[in-house]
């Protein structure tokens, strides 16, 4: 549990610092993070961990490390009476690899296949150098690493939880079950190998290797079928039609995969990099089903040439890839060259962008009249510094360093501004930003943050404690969640709220990854497609429930609202589907 108040430290080398219950993070095993500009803090929750482990001479084997993806410690953390109680090291911004695992991440912002051989080509060269030094980084997860991508530019990785690797004679002997070579007896550079390749096949293929389907084996038997070598490899194995398919991955790599996930062989993979042909390509076995056609009817509503659609927003506007943002009901452009972390809202008069840049976050306003015309975007004010902006509904919200902010469009005299109303204080740099919904981490405690018409509400969910979120979505009074736990299993939290958001029903289950593929219908119906062949069309609020099996629906569909329809993306185009008559 991470400390309450303000907590005086002095930086070994740089001197006094006072950190706040704003400059507060994150909690883990070990201890709590707090950020302070490009600075991490990290204090340990054991106060003599430091003594008894040895850290302070650690931290120094640590800071040793030169390289622009290793996050490691920078020097020393002392308390009032100079006994140290943690070490401090560069901020890093970035996302969490199991991000990148999930297609709707890699529709939005444009991330290819050879954005994740670059990206893991870039966690290759770091494990590599760490092994240069003597260092083995041990439990290298999807939760340890982070991306930095931004399109037109080469996917990066840095890793963190430097402190826990092995170095000198610091061992370890935590890590997670997900990465873990059950076959050796001691961590060395073969595991981290092993481990590497855990994540490195997550970010080409969406599943780790040890997941989908094999007859005798239940969902939970993760750790088993590593020990079985029973991977996606596997004649046997099925998969969902989600699974991007096996030939994205360098050849070389690919024979990798396969010898060391399926016949138990280690040694040091080929780099992503590396050319050459696969000497057998995997097969992904698919799913078998008994269902038939004709349940549903499916019919397209949108496409345009050339380009994918890579977003829809329940108001009807969509994205394209060339970054134009159309109005589905006309096909007319609302607006050009828009950002993949853009966010558009109907109001009255028009259409309301946010158009982040690299310094500053600008507004644009589109007046239904300008739809489709040539030049038709005016950009309006921005109110006050902002770190980002958030959308629930219709609503626009300003995220400074301590508030949250609802934003209005005021457009008199022909000067369009946003101008600022409501504001509520909150843990920004602990906060988990998503699709309607955000999740603060409140010194340990998750609380769900759920916009809505009476304003903001900020609801204690014990059940999302400890996880990792990778995806969210809401509407009304339903939210659900994609986590990972501190173990590697993937699992859903679905909550449905009574009238006032004080109260909630939960629903727990295990996935096999983190897609989140579900639409949440104003009106409060919901949809989500978990296997192929089967969607499930639901009320959270009623438990009414319907399953609709059809040979045409599959994982691959990729599920959102417009208006009261439920539509899907696939191929680079908007559907949609109906029961049959």
């Amino acid at each position: 549990m991470a400390r309450r108040g303000t907590i005086n430290v002095h930086l070994e080398g740089r001197g006094a610092m006072t950190l706040r219950e704003a400059n507060y993070v994150t909690s883990g095993g070990e201890g709590s993070i707090y950020r302070t500009g490009k600075t991490i803090v990290k204090l340990y929750t054991d106060a003599d961990k430091m003594a008894r482990d040895g850290m302070p001479e650690k931290v120094k084997a640590l800071a040793s490390l030169k390289h622009a993806g290793i996050v490691a410690p920078q020097g020393l953390v002392l308390d009032d009476s100079r006994k140290p109680v943690g070490f401090y090291m560069p901020f890093v911004d970035g996302e969490p690899m199991s991000r990148v695992f999930v297609s709707d991440y890699r529709v939005r912002t444009g991330f290819a296949d050879g954005d994740a051989v670059a990206l893991t080509q870039s966690m290759y060269e770091i494990v590599e150098y760490a092994h240069s030094q003597k260092a083995v980084l041990v439990d290298a997860n999807e939760l340890n690493w982070l991306v930095g991508f931004r399109k037109g530019a080469a996917a990066t990785a840095s890793v963190i939880d430097v402190d826990s690797w092995a170095i000198g004679r610091w061992g370890a002997s935590v890590i997670m079950p997900s990465i873990r070579d059950w076959h050796a007896s001691s961590f060395d550079a073969q595991t981290d190998w092993f481990a590497w390749g855990i994540v490195a096949f997550q970010v080409f293929t969406g599943i780790h290797p040890y997941k989908g389907r094999i007859e005798g084996y239940k969902p939970a038997d993760l750790v088993q079928r590593m020990k079985d070598n029973a991977s996606v490899f596997d004649k046997r194995a099925k998969m969902p039609l989600s699974v991007r398919d096996f030939a994205c991955i360098p050849g070389p790599l690919l024979d990798w995969f396969q010898t060391t996930f399926q016949l138990g062989k280690r040694g040091t993979p080929p780099a992503p990099t590396a050319k050459g042909k696969p000497a057998k390509a995997a097969q992904i076995m698919r799913a078998v089903t008994t269902a038939t056609g004709g349940a549903l009817v499916f019919e397209k509503v949108f496409a345009r040439g050339g380009w994918h659609v890579t977003r829809v927003w329940a108001n009807g506007a969509a994205r394209l890839t060339s970054g134009e943002v159309v109005d589905l009901s006309t096909g007319g452009a609302i607006a050009h060259q828009v950002p993949a972390d853009a966010e558009v809202i109907k109001v009255p008069e028009g259409w309301v962008i946010s158009l982040p840049t690299q310094n500053e976050i600008l507004f644009a306003h589109i007046p239904f009249e300008m739809v489709g015309g040539a030049g038709g975007r005016r950009f309006a004010d921005q109110p006050v510094p902002l770190r980002r902006v958030f959308r629930a509904g219709e609503t626009l919200f300003g995220v400074t360093d301590r508030e949250l902010i609802e934003l209005e469009l005021n457009d008199v005299g022909g000067r369009p501004r946003m101008i600022m109303d409501r504001r509520w204080n909150m843990l920004v740099g602990a906060t988990t930003w998503l699709d309607d919904v955000a999740v603060t981490d409140a010194l340990g405690n998750a609380f769900v943050v759920l916009p809505h018409a009476g304003g903001i509400s900020q609801i204690r969910v014990p059940e999302l404690d400890g996880g990792t979120i990778v995806s969210g979505k809401a509407a009304g009074r339903f939210a659900a969640f994609a986590v990972i736990s501190g173990q590697g299993n993937f699992y859903r939290i679905e909550l449905t709220f009574d009238r006032t958001f004080t109260t909630y029903q939960v629903w727990t289950g295990p996935v096999d990854s983190a897609e989140l593929n579900m639409a949440i219908l104003p009106r409060g119906v919901a949809a989500t497609i978990t296997n192929d062949f089967e969607i499930t069309i639901f009320v959270p609020t009623t438990g009414v429930m319907n399953k609709v099996r059809d040979t045409g629906v599959s994982t691959a569909m990729k599920l959102a609202a417009w208006g009261e329809r439920i539509v899907y993306l696939i191929d680079g185009a908007v559907w949609q589907m109906r029961m049959a008559p």
